[in-house]
């Protein structure tokens, strides 16, 4: 094995017993140093057991390598403070007893001169933008000032990765909103890798450069948030990054046929790896349209009504209701408001389109993108 990047993981497993299905089951991923890896899934789905396991609080099956050093795997097991770990737990575990300046130095204790562990403290207070807050207790701080300590403790004893469980779901939305942002900054500026759990769709893909979405202990897919976004390769991560709407659809020629309208749509010239006779033998699947690639044109005709619509600020969000009694949604521009009750034809905003075949073939295990 070779030991390149910050993190890696081989073959990853927790079971907490042989009656249940493994909490963590096979996972392997890679992190490159001062990347930050986002672990976003529903709740259960695994993300906090495998970031217990990076940190050492729990010993699974599997190898486990931080900075090139193997620290679980092939009989070595390093305990969680030597690992050079921090941790940001999501309550913050802050010491209501002690200053702020005493929280961020605790993890400093005995391993620095008093003069060296000030300026250490005084560094990191002034990177997480709390210089002259050392004197206060963490009750006189507010929520995000709190969750700034935390932080700031994890790094004072300068880890090779930071790892941070749930950091933003204790505070208001435009705390957190506002915090994602600083986080992330601080730890660029510091040139820490970091690894954070959430099932917070649009904070994985704020902070992250690389984010891993788990369904039921396994990895469904890894990549740049761009990449799971724009090519989910299951549609699982479909549903639960792009929040997208599914349709039934089934092939006539190069029509695609829905309840709602017929595609005229044929594969798209990237599609390289699927066999033509593959494809052809494809006939049904399900139809994947994001939110804001669906555009929305009143016609009397339509059976497809609004059944209701809220205003965002910068767009509307429209909530339609077809025959069969299916709810899409469409996210627009405020140019044009539509009325409740409006029949609307649907059409296309994009010229690719991704449709998850029905065939069980391992060839064609992947969402085929097609072209309008």
């Amino acid at each position: 094995m070779e030991f390149s990047s910050i993190l890696q993981l081989e073959e990853i497993t927790k079971s907490f017993s042989p009656k249940i299905p493994p909490a963590v089951d096979h996972v392997t991923l890679e992190l490159e140093k001062g990347n930050i890896l986002g672990l976003l899934g529903p709740s259960g789905c695994g993300k906090t057991t495998l970031l217990r396991i990076i940190a050492g609080f729990e010993q699974p099956q599997g190898y486990l390598c931080l900075d090139g050093v193997l620290v679980c795997g092939q009989g070595v097991w390093v305990a969680p403070e030597h690992r050079s770990v921090g941790m940001v737990f999501q309550d913050f575990a802050l010491f209501p007893h002690l200053t702020v300046g005493d929280n961020v130095g605790f993890g400093l204790q005995g391993s620095r001169k008093t003069g060296d562990l000030s300026r250490r403290v005084a560094e990191v207070m002034d990177l997480v933008g709390l210089r002259g807050m050392e004197k206060r207790y963490p009750h006189e701080l507010s929520g995000g000032q709190q969750q700034r300590v935390a932080l700031a403790r994890a790094l004072a004893p300068q880890p090779n990765l930071v790892l941070l469980d749930e950091p933003l779901s204790n505070l208001d939305v435009q705390v957190r909103l506002r915090l994602r942002q600083e986080l992330r900054d601080i730890l660029k500026i510091a040139g820490t890798s970091a690894v954070f759990v959430t099932h917070d769709q649009e904070e994985a893909m704020a902070m992250a450069d690389q984010v891993a979405v788990m369904r039921a202990g396994k990895l469904e897919q890894v990549g740049r948030p761009e990449d799971i976004y724009q090519h989910p390769q299951s549609q699982f991560v479909a549903e639960f990054v792009t929040q997208a709407n599914f349709l039934r659809v089934h092939r006539q020629g190069n029509d695609w046929q829905t309840e709602v309208s017929d595609f005229a749509i044929v594969p798209d010239d990237s599609e390289t790896l699927i066999d033509a006779a593959l494809l052809d033998s494809c006939s049904t699947g399900t139809l994947m349209i994001r939110q804001e690639d669906l555009q929305l044109r009143p016609n009397a005709e339509s059976t497809t009504t609004i059944r209701d619509r809220q205003f965002l600020g910068r767009e509307y969000r429209y909530c339609l209701q077809t025959d069969s009694g299916k709810e899409l949604h469409a996210r627009t521009g405020i140019g044009q408001a539509l009325a409740i009750g409006t029949a609307v034809k649907l059409s296309l905003a994009t010229q690719r389109v991704q449709i998850f075949p029905d065939l069980a073939s391992p060839k064609l295990s992947r969402p085929m993108t097609l072209q309008c």
